[in-house]
């Protein structure tokens, strides 16, 4: 009798020998996969890393010409008639441009453009005093007449740009710019027509030249993909001085003819859609979550 409680005690105490909790915690490690390990989704456009990108953008100029400068009126030609300058306008034009630039950081970017702007009008006038009779300048005393000028420019426009982008706002990234550089131009098809004699008229040769240019402009940027760019923009460009050819009175059959030339300054307010395409690998695509059974 007392053997067998002696046998039951030391089965009980090795019972409680024996290591249960390394068991469970094996059981649960086979039982239950690792966690898996989540990222956070990449944010809209990778604007905050430098690289290299492409622009191209189409638009409209709002021209404006002011400070007409005609040799009839400042005296270099025919001064006893007593000239002044009258207005001067230019016409709108189309704008097709492209660039490459590069963005150093998330708030600074500069590029070098180089656009082409269609041809507009030109409209011109030039006062004085006429005594000699005529279809529209009676005789009798001096009396207001003028010429009307009419013909066409073209530019080109070439830029170096410096842009401030102010912040990202769910893909909208407004910014400021400056811009220096240099205008090209062309006059053509120059004419000139009296109001003061029905048989008189002028006509210059084709002129061209090169000034210097510089911008303001202000914009948006949105993050179409992580590399495209969707960019409006308004700028305020001034192109320099003008100038057109010599006119030749009657088409150069008049002798004693003075060859009047104009000069005046071109500015334009821009608006302009582009795209500007970031030159940047695109981030591959989050893995998919897998898990194990």
């Amino acid at each position: 009798m007392g053997s067998l409680k002696a046998l039951t005690l030391a089965g009980a105490v090795a019972m409680l020998a024996i290591p249960t909790a390394p068991i469970s915690a094996a059981h649960a490690a086979d039982l239950l996969p690792p966690a898996p390990q989540l990222e956070p989704p990449p944010l809209r456009g990778p604007i905050d890393d430098s690289g290299f990108y492409l622009r191209g953008d189409v638009g409209v100029g709002m021209n404006e010409a002011s400070n007409l400068n005609s040799t009839f009126a400042t005296g270099a030609t025919l001064a006893s008639l007593g000239a002044w300058d009258g207005p001067v306008n230019v016409g709108d034009s189309t704008i097709i441009g492209f660039g490459f630039g590069y963005q150093f950081n998330s708030w600074f970017r500069a590029d070098i453009t180089a656009e082409y702007r269609s041809s507009a009008s030109y409209n011109s006038k030039v006062y004085y005093q006429y005594t000699g009779g005529g279809s529209n300048c009676p005789v009798g005393g001096p009396t207001a007449c003028g010429d009307n000028y009419s013909g066409s420019t073209r530019v080109g426009l070439f830029l170096a740009n410096g842009y401030v982008d102010l912040g990202n706002w769910m893909g909208l990234v407004p910014y400021l710019g400056a811009g220096i550089g240099f205008a090209t131009y062309g006059m053509s098809g120059v004419t000139d027509i009296s109001m003061s004699q029905p048989n008189a008229f002028g006509t210059a040769p084709s002129q061209s030249g090169t000034d210097f240019a510089w911008a303001l402009m202000a914009g948006l940027g949105y993050h179409v993909t992580p590399n495209l760019v969707l960019d409006m923009r308004y700028r305020y460009v001034d192109m320099g001085t003008f100038n057109t050819g010599a006119i030749a009175c009657n088409g150069g059959l008049t002798t004693g003819c003075a060859y009047e030339t104009q000069h005046y300054n071109m500015v334009s307010n821009d608006l302009t859609l582009g795209m500007r395409w970031l030159l940047l690998p695109v981030a591959a695509p989050a893995p998919v979550l897998q898990t194990r059974y």
